[in-house]
């Protein structure tokens, strides 16, 4: 394995995979979410939305990993367009419930089509035990990720990569 002095930006992981999402991310905005006029978050918050809802605003930052300045304005533009609703939250007003309107499932029902097609694409470039080796890989790797964030181990200086 390279030492650390050595390692080319195009072998860290971390890189790779925002080229992968930030690729994957440009093709279904062109493609799906550009003519129905969202952002990537507002996109995602109505898909979380529509596979979790009803939830508060910050059910909603927690499961996009959003912080708080895009959550808002994704629920502005949202509520704005008619997709979700933002009521109170019966069991405590001071939050909102946020869910899907007839419109909004409509548009994400349209929009979900284009990301299946996009996920067989790129999983027919894949075998099967490639695909199960890769969600292996990936569940150990977002775990790595979270004790980082969680400050429950940090990487040692000196360690080779």
């Amino acid at each position: 394995m390279a030492s650390k002095k050595n390692l080319s930006l195009e072998h860290w992981i971390s890189y790779r995979f925002g080229l992968v999402a930030s690729r994957t991310g440009a093709v279904m905005s062109s493609r799906y979410v550009a003519p129905h006029d969202l952002t990537m978050p507002a996109w995602r918050s109505l898909a979380v939305i529509a596979r979790f809802g009803p939830l508060s605003a910050g059910e909603l930052g927690q499961r996009t990993s959003s912080d708080p300045f895009r959550v808002v304005r994704a629920i502005d533009l949202l509520v704005k367009r008619g997709f979700i609703t933002r009521n109170p939250d019966p069991s405590d007003r001071r939050r909102a419930r946020l869910e899907l309107t007839s419109t909004g499932r409509s548009v994400y029902e349209e929009i979900v089509q284009g990301a299946i097609a996009n996920e067989k694409f790129i999983r027919a470039g894949l075998t099967a035990q490639e695909i199960k080796l890769l969600e292996s890989m990936l569940d150990r790797i977002d775990a790595q990720v979270q004790a980082l964030s969680a400050g429950l181990s940090e990487p040692a200086e000196g360690d080779d990569l």
